[in-house]
């Protein structure tokens, strides 16, 4: 059996939600010049003219996820992977477009290997079907 302290894991993944927030506010608010040339599509005006104020609004949804594999690693070993899947729904907010993005990353939280006994005899049935599952017992 393998278990989790599950109050530790819970405060970062809350630690870890709040501080994408806490990113995301700081962007709000945002705001930077660019030459009115450059507004006009045109790509001989653009980098030309006076500059313009752009304010800039970020919005986001955060979802967390926690996810747990096991991999087989030999006879008798196992790999424990628990991660943090983050999943962050962007929408920045300017006068000319709306620009939607979808930001998703996987955080490693804890790693182990398990070890079991070893057996006594070992089999391997890769490539065995019901054709020549005689030839194994022969």
């Amino acid at each position: 059996m393998i278990s989790a302290n599950v109050i530790t894991v819970n405060e970062i993944i809350s630690d870890v939600a709040i501080k994408i927030q806490e990113e995301l506010s700081k962007v709000e608010n945002n705001s930077f010049n660019i030459k009115l040339g450059s507004l006009t599509g045109s790509k001989i005006l653009a980098g030309r003219g006076p500059n313009v104020k752009v304010q800039i609004d970020v919005i986001g949804d955060l979802d967390t996820d926690l996810r747990s594999e096991f991999l087989s690693k030999g006879i008798n070993q196992t790999l424990h992977k628990m991660y943090l899947q983050v999943e962050c729904n962007v929408t920045i907010l300017t006068p000319f477009k709306t620009i939607e993005e979808k930001i998703t990353n996987q955080v490693l939280l804890a790693e182990a290997v398990i070890i079991g006994t070893t057996p006594n005899t070992y089999y391997n049935f890769d490539g065995v079907d019901k054709s020549n599952v005689i030839d194994v017992i022969e």
